[in-house]
């Protein structure tokens, strides 16, 4: 598995919380300003090159559902940043965030 781009990923982020959408529906999800159409389909298509997504014709269109899910990428990241950030330390990840937040506040 690969590292997602920043605008892959809210791509993602939007197909995960659908489960399955057109461009249109996935595009419904942001926020003003929104990407233009064209640039959240090449992104689609590119998600789909990494094997992250899969789509079905449906109309003139395609649905596209997530072939990764939110918990598989979400394990990768951790590992990711724990190796690359951290040493593979558990203990300096978990120090690190109980440094910058509270027990309590997590609550």
């Amino acid at each position: 598995m690969e590292r997602l781009t920043p605008a892959e990923e809210q791509v993602m982020l939007k197909l995960w919380v659908l489960e399955k959408g057109s461009i249109h529906e996935i595009l419904e999800l942001y926020v003003e300003p929104k990407p233009a159409y064209n640039t959240t389909s090449t992104i689609v298509r590119i998600l789909e090159k990494k094997k992250f997504i899969k789509h079905r014709p449906h109309g003139k269109g395609f649905i596209y559902f997530p072939k990764i899910s939110r918990e598989i990428y979400r394990e990768y990241l951790a590992e990711y940043l724990l190796k690359n950030y951290f040493e593979g330390d558990r203990k300096e990840i978990v120090s690190y965030y109980n440094k910058k937040t509270s027990l309590s506040d997590m609550l």
